[in-house]
């Protein structure tokens, strides 16, 4: 008896001593690794990784980017069944336990003891949220305390509600998709409200092992661990018996969906990406950025039309280049084999791939990747002519098989209904060709240069060059505008007569013309531009002074490097982009004001916090001597006028208030209101301010060259425009370089500027007879003919007073701070004349030696003559990269 109490003594002792040793060594790995584990604030701010995403300005999503993909979820828009699913097989005493299961340690444990092998089976939910936020995979014990450690720590931090919150919203699922809402817009393409009892077992199953059991790539396992998922919530309670037998029989529906693009723009979206990445560096793809662009979801839609129209309608003209590639059917040994080889070329904007089976005199037989056949008559081959060059083609096709034979790779595309919605297969097939020409189409607000839309190709995922803001250009004669403005600036009016003879340049070879190599003799500079008269264009530099010019034109953003500094300035031949172009012609548009193009609204952030907001930083037309610009809020009540808009009133000297009292009276008290607006904080006022434009242009001299304009339009060089649009608010200029090597259409209203440009990337030809009136032009009325269609006519800003600026004396830039002497430009008025009569060419001797043996004769009375250049930079507005 005694003996056993002694060794019962001792068992209890060793087991004591054993207990004492084992709770010292936890104590010591709790002291080792509890330093290494993050505190209870940081487990708080779980990071999930949110990919980038881009909307346009109406919500719409423009492209998302991230290796992973997320949607995180509040607790509550987590549908209960799905939840009780991932309970079901992840953790079913979930709601019991404080991170750690006893029950599942012990049947780990004995696991081990039993098979020998490691076992997860004890990880609970809360386990598995510390590993996969904090700690790596490697299977260790040190791993497994501190992951231990971790779950206690999170229980003790946040709700079991907040728990399973994170863990669902973070938990890889495969195919990239982290977390339950990106999974059910992966697999089913739902909302979670929308997915099935089914589908939310599925997605319950892949934490074990992703690609294990994916729906997709493994179907057989991923319905066995599905309807296992389901018998587990039936055994749990969760679901009825009814609602088992209706789940388990529902077949597997999975497929891999794409972000739901709604807004094709992927040129602009490309622009944002790299945008982002340089502000925020390698948190760009992760951080949930939410990023609102200033496109309209619509005017995209109309500029890409617009301008594969136009890209499709050159090449046509131009003939037919052959077959994109050429095989031979006997190689391949049934359609599918067939399929697969159509299957490696893209389709590019709507233009699908076709393998010709066969082709006779009258008809070929064409198979598309969806496994139609559909035929092509010799009347849809007919403008197949044979391309040689630019500026020839082969004879008519008289057979179908002349043009493509059996074996072709060709290129398809559905022709669109008659309302000119989205293409339509069942309205029949067209057969074309990926033109090579290249394009670009800018659409922008002048009031503030926020880009409305925008395309710099014909697909950018057959060419990711963006043309519309890297493609660098000569802009032709669509640069005469910046000619005549710093003409007019300096006293030229537009009823000045300036001679249009050939003219020879003292020392060098050059012998410019005119297009087609006529001219006019001494004639308006109305008409001139009107007619783009490049020898009027010449004259009229030469006489301004080129070195007043090319400041002149680094006011609109032209870099002075890109600007040749001689008389071929006239014609065009700098360097600049369709957006800088577009830049440029919002001065003209808005009155006579420097706007910076910008295409970001605003960034938030994953929680809707705002990061950048552009209406509060991009400049904004809003009148002469003011900083600021109030910026109402949509539709104000007149009852209530905010705060914004009753400073504008007081700065409006064109208006008085209800006592009749002049406003230009309270300028003092209108500056201080605003002065004391600019140390608010702006988002609790009913408006917000913005940085003002600063003016470029003086009034007169922007009125002067709009209604020059306003001619190039209504009877010159893009008379087209007014023909087909029938509107008076319209005014631009049209550019074709030598060779016709590009392309130009530069125009505008008061509420738009549009630019549209094409030619080739390798600077080719586009071919005799392709002026901007027949390529550019075009693309341009594609575009507009639908911006405008529901838009009244407004009348551009009339010239209520003359507005000087303010001119550095000596370099005859704009005047800033340094500046040691400063004047202003002044116009002397002039009455406005009846247009003279055109003098008859044959009364003129058009000789170099009589051209150059006096000035060109001019009416105008300049103020100063341009001073000599000096070495100092321009005062330019710096550009924002938003």
């Amino acid at each position: 008896m005694r003996f056993f109490i002694h060794l019962i003594t001792f068992l209890l002792s060793s087991l004591l001593s054993l207990s004492t040793v084992g709770l010292a060594i936890l104590a010591g790995l709790y002291f080792i690794y509890s330093p290494q584990l993050p505190n209870s604030e940081d487990l708080r701010k779980i990071d999930i990784q949110v990919p980038l995403r881009i909307y346009s300005r109406d919500e719409r999503l423009i492209a998302e980017y991230g290796e992973k993909r997320s949607r995180p979820v509040n607790f509550n828009a987590i549908p209960e069944r799905l939840r009780q699913a991932f309970i079901a097989i992840e953790d079913a005493r979930y709601y019991e336990h404080q991170g750690i299961d006893p029950k599942g340690v012990a049947r780990a444990l004995y696991n081990v003891i039993a098979t020998g092998r490691k076992s997860q089976g004890a990880s609970t939910i809360t386990m598995q949220l510390a590993r996969n936020a904090f700690l790596d995979n490697d299977k260790t014990l040190a791993r497994k305390f501190k992951e231990t450690l971790l779950a206690i720590r999170l229980e003790q931090t946040l709700s079991k509600d907040e728990i399973l919150e994170l863990y669902l919203n973070k938990i890889f699922l495969g195919n990239r998709a982290y977390g339950i809402a990106a999974a059910a817009e992966t697999y089913y393409g739902k909302q979670l409200d929308d997915l099935t009892l089914a589908e939310m077992a599925m997605i319950a199953g892949l934490p074990k092992a992703p690609s294990r059991y994916n729906p997709i790539v493994n179907e057989p396992r991923a319905m066995t661990r599905r309807n296992y998922i389901l018998q587990r919530m039936a055994e749990q309670g969760f679901i009825t018996l009814a609602d088992y037998k209706i789940a388990v029989k529902q077949p597997n529906t999975a497929s891999v969906h794409k972000p739901d693009i709604e807004t094709y723009a992927p040129y602009l979206a490309e622009m944002v990406r790299a945008a982002i990445v340089e502000k925020y560096q390698d948190k760009a793809y992760t951080q949930g950025y939410d990023v609102y662009t200033t496109l309209d979801s619509e005017m995209q839609t109309y500029a890409t039309d617009a301008l594969r129209t136009t890209l499709e309608n050159y090449d046509r003209r131009h003939g037919y280049r052959g077959a994109e590639d050429h095989i031979n059917l006997e190689d391949y040994s049934s359609q599918d084999e067939l399929l697969d080889k159509l299957s490696n070329y893209q389709q590019v904007g709507d233009l699908q791939a076709g393998l010709v089976l066969k082709s006779t005199k009258t008809e070929a037989s064409v198979l598309l990747m969806n496994e139609t056949v559909i035929s092509l008559s010799l009347a849809d081959v007919k403008w197949a002519n044979k391309f040689i060059t630019a500026n020839r083609r082969g004879s008519t096709p008289k057979r179908v098989s002349d043009v493509i034979v059996a074996g072709d790779i060709i290129r398809v595309r559905p022709l669109k209904s008659t309302n000119k919605t989205e293409p339509d297969p069942t309205n029949g097939w067209q057969f074309t060709q990926i033109p090579t020409v290249g394009g670009a189409l800018v659409l922008m607000d002048p009031h503030n240069g926020a880009i409305r839309a925008v395309m710099g190709g014909y697909d950018f995922y057959y060419s990711k060059f963006n043309r519309a803001t890297q493609a660098m250009r000569q802009p032709g004669s669509s640069f005469k505008p910046i000619i005549y403005s710093a003409a007019l600036s300096r006293g030229f009016a537009p009823t000045s007569i300036v001679n249009d003879a050939p003219i020879s340049i003292p020392g060098s070879n050059w012998q410019p013309k005119n297009f087609g190599g006529s001219y006019i003799g001494p004639t308006t500079l109305s008409e001139a531009l009107a007619k783009s008269r490049n020898l009027v264009s010449i004259r009229l530099l030469r006489d301004t002074g080129i070195p007043y010019t090319i400041n002149y034109a680094t006011r609109f953003g032209f870099s002075r490097e890109h600007l040749p500094p001689n008389l071929t300035l006239a014609l065009g031949t700098g360097l600049t982009t369709p957006v800088q172009m577009a830049t440029t012609y919002a001065a003209f548009a808005n009155g006579g004001f420097k706007v910076d193009a910008h295409f970001i609204n605003r960034i938030q952030d994953s929680n809707g916090q705002v990061l950048f907001d552009a209406t509060t930083e991009t400049r904004q037309v809003c009148g002469d001597d003011i900083k600021l610009c109030p910026i109402r809020k949509p539709k104000p009540t007149q009852s209530e006028p905010t705060a914004a808009t009753q400073i504008a009133d007081n700065l409006d000297p064109t208006k008085t208030d209800n006592k009749g009292t002049d406003n230009k009276d309270k300028k003092t008290s209108a500056d201080a209101k605003l002065a004391a607006l600019e140390n608010k904080d702006y988002d609790t006022e009913p408006g917000k301010i913005a940085p003002a434009a600063v003016r470029i242009i003086d009034s007169r001299t922007q009125h002067q060259i709009v209604t020059m304009m306003q001619g190039v339009t209504q009877f010159g060089t893009a008379a087209a425009v007014n023909k087909t649009l029938h509107r008076s608010d319209i005014a631009g200029k049209t550019g074709t370089t030598n060779e016709q090597r590009d392309s130009w259409f530069c125009g505008f209203t008061p509420d738009y500027v549009a630019v549209a440009w094409s030619g080739f990337d390798d600077m080719a030809e586009l071919g005799e007879g392709e002026t901007s009136g027949k390529v550019a032009v075009p693309m341009w009325i594609g575009l507009m003919q639908q911006v405008l269609k529901n838009a009244p006519e407004k009348k551009f800003k009339k010239l209520d007073k003359l507005q000087m600026v303010k001119i550095d004396a000596k370099t005859g830039l704009l005047a800033d701070d340094t500046s040691a002497e400063v004047i202003e430009e002044k116009l002397v008025a002039q009455p406005e004349a009846a247009k003279p009569a055109r003098a008859k060419t044959e009364n003129f001797e058009f000789t170099s030696a009589a051209t150059e043996s006096a000035p060109p004769t001019a009416t105008h009375q300049p103020t100063q003559r341009p001073a000599p250049v000096r070495k100092r930079e321009a005062v330019e507005i710096p550009e924002q990269i938003f």
